[in-house]
């Protein structure tokens, strides 16, 4: 009765998109330019679907939580959504505006050392690709960033960030230590940690990287002055212009674009060996699955012959398995699929 309900509710429930305006959630190098000129314009976005509510709605209520642990430990949290105001490193020189933004907190540990606390809550998917590979959270490595210059500022001494986030399917928690150097405006990777408590040590320095933030708002404000576009970041696959509530109108006029793309590029005498080896690997997919295809008749053969679904040829198990496809925009279908497994010994 409700699992079909709430989401449509939620749908109907929205709030009035707010203006577009320089905040510290949107600084990083990740958030589409192009998606942030289309908001500074005023352009209307397609409504969001009532689920992208819940999902806003459940990150919200796990930073509540997280605070809410947090005070049961000797850690002493306090300064919750305190504002901060950032001004410009001195060689942004296209930015003359200041950055207001609130931070999740400041704690203070055992030893009255401060550092600024931010909460993320993301999906599975996403935290096991920031543990499992070297790809950096780098949104939300510009926002402690930015909220650690303006700190600076209350007091120099708080120089430290620590990147809490929390896995939203299994309440994992993965933690990135950050320094940022306010002389030179760089942010210094120290580590990150899981809730195991592995370690890993990542020692990576993003120069500049407020500097970058101040200079991408004012190339932002700069388009939507001249109401000019600016080139598209990510492929039209991508799952950011997918979820994107302008991607509709981003690639709109695309198939008139392509048509207009130039055709007479000379590239470098390097790419024909490229072209060549590219033309000599799908040659050699096309022959290999044609034999594929043959050795595969040869046991169907065997298979049906013999009345069977599976059969032993020395060290492997030939078997014969259904697949069932439902189409979309075809009917559906049962394939058959043959699975060669070597047996395991013991």
């Amino acid at each position: 009765m409700l699992a079909e309900i709430l989401h449509p509710i939620a749908a109907q429930f929205q709030q009035e998109e707010h203006d577009y305006y320089p905040r510290p959630s949107l600084a990083g190098p990740e958030r589409c330019l192009r998606q942030m000129v289309y908001w500074g314009l005023g352009i209307e976005r397609n409504p969001l679907p009532g689920r992208t509510f819940h999902v806003f709605d459940d990150s919200s209520f796990h930073e509540d939580l997280v605070a809410d642990w947090i005070r049961k430990t000797a850690f002493k949290l306090h300064s919750e959504q305190m504002e901060v105001k950032i001004v410009p490193p001195p060689l942004s020189v296209k930015a003359d505006f200041i950055l207001d933004g609130h931070i999740d907190g400041i704690i203070t540990d055992i030893e009255n050392i401060d550092r600024l606390w931010e909460n993320k809550a993301i999906n599975h998917f996403t935290f096991m690709r920031y543990w499992n590979k070297e790809e950096l959270p780098l949104d939300n490595i510009t926002q402690c960033a930015l909220y650690l210059r303006g700190l600076n500022v209350i007091n120099p001494d708080l120089k430290e960030a620590i990147l809490l986030i929390k896995n939203k399917n299994t309440s994992a928690y993965l933690e990135y230590l950050i320094e940022y150097d306010y002389r030179n405006d760089a942010a210094f990777i120290v580590h990150k940690i899981n809730s195991q408590g592995e370690k890993v040590d990542i020692k990576e320095s993003i120069e500049h990287i407020t500097q970058a933030a101040f200079e991408k708002f004012a190339l932002v404000q700069e388009h939507i002055q001249k109401k000019t576009l600016p080139k598209r970041q990510y492929e039209r696959n991508h799952w950011r212009c997918e979820y994107c509530g302008w991607g509709q109108e981003c690639w709109r006029n695309w198939e008139k674009e392509f048509a207009e793309l130039k055709t007479d590029l000379i590239m470098p005498d390097e790419y024909a060996d490229t072209a060549r080896f590219y033309n000599e690997l799908g040659a050699q997919l096309t022959d290999l699955n044609n034999q594929r295809k043959e050795v595969k008749a040869e046991f169907l053969k065997m298979l049906r012959g013999a009345g069977a679904k599976e059969g032993r040829a020395g060290e492997y198990v030939v078997q014969l398995k259904l697949r069932h496809v439902k189409g979309y925009t075809s009917p559906a279908r049962t394939d058959e699929i043959l699975d060669v497994t070597k047996i395991k010994e013991g």
